[in-house]
């Protein structure tokens, strides 16, 4: 049995958050459903185009954060020669640093608030830390 290394930098955690994301002039509404630092799985019906950066919303808490990203990879099922898409993974690119320091909250809680702002093992700060 091989073992999955895992790539991601920052921890993920199952979450249940809705998510916007503009797409041209179009809004498209989504669920957030795996979440860390970095990006996000969000499970939505429309692709967006391309590995175009998009604008995105995600209401947490009460508060609405602000984010750009771009899709990492997509989940697309084919079933009788269709192809259903079902959600992408995004990778953040651009959020505030209040937006970032309270997502990092959110993630925290979802933790059972361990503390996340470090790794044990971690050999390098990350620069957006």
């Amino acid at each position: 049995m091989s073992k999955h290394k895992e790539r991601r930098y920052y921890p993920r955690t199952k979450v249940k958050l809705p998510v916007v994301r503009m797409a041209g002039d179009d809004l498209v509404d989504g669920e957030i459903e795996d979440l860390s630092l970095g990006g996000a799985f969000i499970r939505c019906s429309a692709m967006p185009n391309g590995k175009d950066n998009f604008h995105m919303v995600i209401s947490a808490r009460g508060r609405l954060i602000s984010i750009t990203g771009e899709m990492a990879w997509k989940d697309v099922h084919k079933f009788n020669n269709k192809a259903t898409f079902r959600g992408m993974g995004v990778r953040f690119s651009q959020i505030l640093l209040g937006d970032r320091q309270f997502l990092r909250d959110v993630i925290a809680e979802h933790h059972k608030n361990k503390f996340i702002a470090w790794l044990p093992g971690r050999r390098k700060a990350h620069p957006k830390d």
